[in-house]
């Protein structure tokens, strides 16, 4: 009779089939575990029925008895209640099962400090910082919310408990807020390969309704305050002043594109800052960033962005186009000025300037620095990689 495997739990709210494609090492890391532990996924149902099959049968998963359609903002925040709602029937099921190790990565506040709680040998994934996203939009806001961080962080300070990051500097944000620095792990996040990529032909911009006599720089993502969108709009003014025939591309939306307009509005901006709303398919994304003469990775100063890695950064470098990014810790240990894309000094006006000037003063160099950073974003966020390093993670906590 064959011996029963240990059991790994991954935890997140959202089905495997929508976790695989925001972290794209999932199905490597099942693959890699599969030798010497049963991998049970928990999560919330499925709901619009596309299930992937090859994907599930690598693991088992357990869902609670409620569906999330993921697309749907306002449902994904009731479903995120029910979550909540359902947190401590679901830990006492992951108890039942008796398992080797946890994988935390659903970061919403409490969530990763309630399971740690448990005893069970715990991986924390850190790469939201809830707290901050919902009230780093004013001083007291973010006071208040560094101080709900570090009293979550300080709860893992178990000897069971492993914290996983993409950045030193975020390790050490991590220490900062009162984790044990021997709690740290760094792993980069993974990126999708194949989503964001050069394409050729590239689109025009006359393709995309814009003028091809013109520079367009894009920003893309969800906009909210904490990423500093209106200290860009700021930026812009003394922009168009030096540079008339350059524009301003705001990609994506959901819930900020409203204040985003109104702020545009305010600068008296509207003819140099062109909103697409939110597209989509991330490959429509990834035509638009295509024909852009530069793609940006702007973060504010903020405690809630030191050390973090973007989406907007890894995915813009993945088009080959040539990236300017805030030179924060945590983003400058991924492109390197000059090789693999173009830093600006945080907060600094002329910096940014500056740095855009590099980007497209002389377009064969702008070229050749836009393919090194799809290269430097293969390398460093490579989910076989992530994957490997996950399981050897593991094998040193058991």
């Amino acid at each position: 009779m064959s011996k029963e495997k240990p059991i790994v739990v991954y935890l997140h709210r959202y089905p495997p089939e929508i976790e695989a494609f925001q972290w794209p090492a999932l199905p490597a890391l099942a693959d890699a575990l599969a030798p010497d532990f049963e991998l049970v996924y928990a999560c919330m149902g499925l709901a619009d029925e596309k299930r992937d099959e090859a994907l599930r049968s690598k693991m088992r998963v357990l869902e609670q008895p409620f569906t999330v359609d993921q697309t749907n903002g306002r449902d994904k925040w009731f479903k995120t209640v029910r979550w909540y709602w359902g947190m401590g029937g679901l830990l006492k099921k992951i108890r039942a099962l008796n398992p080797a190790l946890i994988i935390c990565k659903e970061t919403l506040p409490f969530i990763p400090g309630c399971v740690a709680k448990t005893g069970i040998p715990t991986i924390i994934e850190t790469s939201d910082w809830w707290w901050s996203i919902l009230l780093g939009h004013r001083k007291w806001g973010r006071q208040l919310a560094d101080w709900m961080e570090a009293r979550e962080v300080r709860s893992w300070n178990r000897h069971s408990v492993k914290a996983t990051v993409s950045t030193r500097a975020e390790g050490q944000l991590l220490v900062a807020k009162g984790l044990d620095p021997s709690r740290v792990a760094v792993i980069n996040a993974p990126q999708n390969p194949g989503v964001f990529c050069p394409l050729s032909p590239r689109p025009t911009k006359t393709e995309l309704g814009l003028d091809e006599n013109l520079k367009y720089f894009a920003i893309f993502g969800i906009i909210r305050g904490g990423k500093g969108y209106d200290q860009l709009l700021d930026w812009w003014t003394p922009v168009m002043k030096k540079h008339p025939d350059w524009r301003l591309v705001i990609i994506g939306g959901a819930g900020g594109e409203t204040w985003c307009r109104k702020e545009i509005a305010k600068r008296g901006l509207e003819s140099a800052v062109h909103m697409t709303g939110w597209l989509p398919t991330k490959q429509d994304v990834n035509r638009w960033l295509n024909a852009m003469d530069a793609v940006l990775a702007h973060r504010r100063n903020s405690p809630d962005n030191q050390g973090i890695i973007p989406s907007a950064l890894y995915n813009g470098l993945s088009t080959g186009r040539p990236v300017v990014a805030t030179g924060l810790p945590g983003m400058a240990e991924i492109v390197r000025d000059g090789i693999d894309g173009f830093l600006f000094t945080p907060d600094d006006e002329d910096s940014f300037i500056h740095a855009l000037e590099r980007a497209v003063d002389d377009p064969t160099a702008a070229a050749k620095i836009g393919l090194a950073g799809a290269a430097r974003a293969a390398e460093c966020f490579n989910p076989q990689t992530a994957a490997q390093a996950h399981c050897a993670l593991i094998d040193s906590m058991l």
